[in-house]
């Protein structure tokens, strides 16, 4: 049951604050231990749920769409930056906003930079999307896929 508070808190955190909030901010509001968040965390982990910093057991790196860290793609609604794991994920945030976004993003091959809008549900703009990895093995190693 506290996975479950852990996730809808981590993602709740995300869509609001553009981050995921640190363990010991989880701990204190679902009124726990740190050693049990980071256990949640884990076995969320271990689930596909959210992927944890590398040698951590308390630092959300990810919890998809949302990125933890900077990327290169970026999502931006009302004056509020997310950032997105891959161009694939912005497209996952545009769409949880429920509002209008711009997206921002890079040519992985020249650099030159990529912008495309998501109007009332719908992305426009071009450009194209390339995967590397078949995303049936995305989580191979879905930190660097």
């Amino acid at each position: 049951m506290l996975a479950a508070d852990v996730r809808r808190r981590v993602y709740r955190a995300c869509l609001e604050t553009g981050a995921a909030p640190a363990a010991h901010d989880l701990a204190r509001d679902l009124n726990t231990s740190v050693v049990a968040i980071e256990d949640a965390l884990t076995a969320l982990q271990a689930g596909h749920a959210l992927v944890l910093a590398p040698a951590t057991r308390n630092t959300v790196w990810m919890a998809h769409p949302f990125s933890n860290v900077i990327t290169d793609y970026r999502v931006v609604a009302s004056d509020q930056t997310w950032w997105a794991n891959c161009a694939w994920d912005t497209f996952g945030i545009a769409s949880l906003l429920s509002r209008d976004a711009d997206i921002h993003s890079r040519c992985a091959c020249c650099g030159d930079s990529i912008t495309l809008t998501a109007r009332e549900g719908v992305v426009h703009g071009q450009a194209l999307v390339h995967f590397v990895v078949p995303p049936r093995r995305f989580w191979d190693n879905v930190g660097y896929t």
